[in-house]
């Protein structure tokens, strides 16, 4: 199908973000196996180690970033369609500010929680961390150099762009941020199935989807959203760490 046939369809360009926010989660997930299978033929790794957590991460920014890649060249769209530019002081500057609104929105939306009486649930890594804090340590500098880059390639500068082509940015933020949400349901569903407490949990990574997906449409630099979001996975990886071990 031709990419002006695509752009004149909204229902096609919702259905096609969604099959790659699926297929990043899918092909991500996919990866991180192989990855650590190629490493334990060389050393000795259990299910339950930092290493082991390491790699998958690796092997989920790998796959998330091999789909954006593949998309990009299936529509023969360049690098610059991405928005991704090399960071100006006001660029990190926003990234510092996008930082901030990322944690004002997580205690505005943790106080409105606790006012109606409502309950989320955690990410599977932080429950296996409860036994284990060490299976977050690296998990914080990857936050920086994986998990934010590679999420935000595709979530906002593939899915996001594409939408924006046909919505607009302002119903770009919104529909991007929702395919955001819905693939972290298997992250957080492990731990608490198909309950209230998710649907409470998908909202707030709604909110902070879109915080990120305004910050990109804002500043037109992929780069913002990124550092934004790697360090906020950052902070709340370390936060529990030091919380786990009796730092804090």
């Amino acid at each position: 199908m031709s990419v002006s046939a695509e752009r004149s369809s909204p229902a096609l360009a919702v259905g096609s973000v969604a099959f790659l926010g699926l297929v990043g989660l899918l092909i991500g997930a996919v990866v991180g196996l192989i990855v650590i299978s190629i490493a334990s033929a060389f050393i000795p790794i259990t299910s339950d180690s930092p290493l082991t957590s390491a790699l998958s991460l690796v092997g989920q920014g790998i796959g998330l970033v091999g789909v954006a890649v593949v998309y990009l060249r299936f529509r023969d769209l360049p690098w610059s369609y991405l928005r991704i530019s090399r960071p100006t002081l006001r660029d990190l500057g926003w990234a510092v500010a996008a930082t901030v609104g990322l944690f004002a929105v997580l205690a505005g939306a943790s106080f409105l929680i606790d006012q109606l009486g409502l309950t989320a649930t955690e990410h599977s890594v932080s429950q296996q961390a409860e036994s284990n804090p060490a299976l977050l340590l690296p998990l914080i500098p990857l936050s920086v150099l994986v998990t934010g880059p590679a999420e935000e390639l595709l979530y906002r500068g593939v899915i996001q762009t594409r939408l924006r082509e046909v919505f607009g940015s302002a119903s770009a933020v919104a529909v991007a941020a929702v395919v955001f949400s819905l693939v972290h349901i298997p992250a957080y569903g492990a731990t608490s199935g198909l309950d209230p407490s998710l649907a409470t949990t998908l909202g707030i990574l709604f909110l902070l989807g879109a915080s990120l997906g305004a910050a990109y449409e804002y500043t037109e630099n992929l780069v913002v959203p990124a550092v934004a979001h790697g360090v906020y996975n950052a902070v709340v990886f370390g936060s529990s760490y030091a919380n786990a071990v009796g730092l804090v």
